[in-house]
């Protein structure tokens, strides 16, 4: 027997038990290579009418007209698609079918748009993005609600939940670029401009620390790191390229100061309220808490490039005048939360 007619029995099986309605129970009861072969078999099913009603749609929405044609045709990143589109179908069938389906190719093609997005959506989360991408409210106020600014936000948020990646980049600019030529009518800006768009938006994202780093930062990271080929020079020695980072140095800085100044804070809060003389409490925990900064967090620095946490905290509690600042700001703090 050859394998398209193992195939061919295992759809025919999936169609009898769907008739039955039978098949979601069957499937949960049987072991893991019969699941396997019955997930092939309604995979013969589900396959040309994935393609047929939702990814040659999409693939012609996006402009990729040879996509469309045919499944041998997909681009890597488009095949991808369709692959995680009709495993949320058959994901969906064998979850749900527990009733008898006579016509199992219609029961099929009404589900898709359901199926489909439950699957995406699941996919997004799994990743830790936002299920649905859509710009929160504050979001759009700090962007002063520019639709084009508006509509880069939502690209992003989409964009930070899918596997796709950009080559080199950390975003898609080109076909971004096209679409800002067409939402703003400035047909010259090209990548440098939507380039300064993404960071006016990344900038008011950032703007709430906790929802960048969990919707955005996050997920972000979970994209498959491109593959780079070294780059020859003149005279003919190999260079490797700068490492693609998707936030900024400094924005890892201030992130990483922010957290320890909390926890200093906290610390010199409650050794206060127990009755310990603040100039010594502070002086103390800015060495303690400052000097234990993770020690691989200079690791990216070259040598002799700049001080780390510890000795820029030393430096603070050596330096009379700064110390008296720091200790006057952190009295009014400590002077606000008590009502004086």
């Amino acid at each position: 027997m050859t394998n398209s007619e193992e195939l061919s029995d295992a759809a025919e099986f999936v169609r009898k038990l769907a008739r039955d309605g039978t098949l979601a129970r069957y499937a949960r009861a049987v072991g893991e290579q019969e699941r396997r072969w019955l997930r092939a078999g309604a995979c013969e099913i589900a396959f040309p009418i994935v393609f047929g009603k939702v990814t040659r749609r999409m693939e012609h929405n996006r402009g990729h007209f040879l996509c469309a044609t045919a499944v041998e045709r997909l681009e890597p990143d488009c095949l991808d698609r369709f692959h995680n589109d009709v495993e949320s179908v058959l994901d969906h069938l064998f979850d749900r079918a527990e009733v008898p389906i006579v016509n199992l190719e219609g029961w099929l093609t009404m589900c898709l748009q359901r199926a489909t997005v439950d699957g995406h959506r699941r996919r997004r989360g799994e990743r830790g993005a936002l299920q649905r991408a859509r710009p929160p409210i504050w979001l759009q106020r700090a962007l002063g609600n520019d639709p084009w600014l508006v509509a880069l936000a939502e690209a992003m948020i989409d964009w930070v939940g899918i596997e796709t990646t950009a080559g080199a980049g950390t975003w898609p600019l080109t076909s971004w670029a096209e679409r800002r030529a067409a939402a703003t009518g400035d047909h010259s800006g090209g990548e440098g401009a939507t380039d300064r768009d993404v960071v006016v938006v990344l900038a008011a994202m950032q703007l709430r620390q906790r929802w960048y780093q969990r919707n955005i930062e996050i997920p972000l990271g979970r994209k498959q790191a491109p593959v780079y080929a070294a780059r020859r020079t003149e005279t003919g020695a190999y260079v490797e390229p700068e490492p693609l980072l998707l936030t900024e140095r400094h924005e890892r800085d201030d992130a990483v100061l922010r957290e320890l100044a909390a926890t200093a804070l906290d610390t010199i809060r409650d050794r206060v309220r127990r009755g310990e003389r603040p100039e010594a409490v502070v002086a103390e925990v800015l060495g303690a808490v400052f000097g234990a900064a993770p020690a691989g967090g200079e690791m990216d620095r070259s040598p002799g490039a700049g001080m780390g946490h510890a000795e820029r905290a030393v430096a603070l509690v050596a330096d009379p005048v700064r110390f008296a600042r720091i200790l006057a700001a952190v009295n009014e703090l400590l002077a606000e939360e008590r009502g004086d």
